[in-house]
């Protein structure tokens, strides 16, 4: 069993707090915590990659299908599963 997965979103709120205190917390504008993830939304969604690569998270998946498109960064910051949401990278070729 997943030892993360298993975690209640109350257990989950602990760490939430030290991510929080990592990154600027005036710049989120919606935060999702879930048992098994965080998921951040910054104001400006142009701050989406400094706040993923402040937390560590190098994992990108451009969501250019959509209007308008978005970056999402993944990874795991101190053992928890996060996403953060950000601006379509410019510059990334399509595959």
């Amino acid at each position: 069993m997943n030892p993360i997965a298993s975690q209640s979103v109350t257990e989950r709120l602990g760490d939430v707090i030290d991510l929080l205190r990592h990154v600027r917390a005036d710049w989120i504008e919606v935060l999702t915590v879930t048992p098994e993830r965080v998921c951040l939304q910054p104001w400006h969604l142009d701050d989406g990659e400094s706040i993923a690569r402040a937390l560590g998270l190098d994992h990108a998946i451009d969501q250019r299908m959509v209007e308008p498109g978005y970056t999402l960064w993944s990874g795991t910051w101190r053992g928890v599963e996060v996403q953060v949401r950000g601006a379509l990278r410019a510059g990334v070729p399509a595959l």
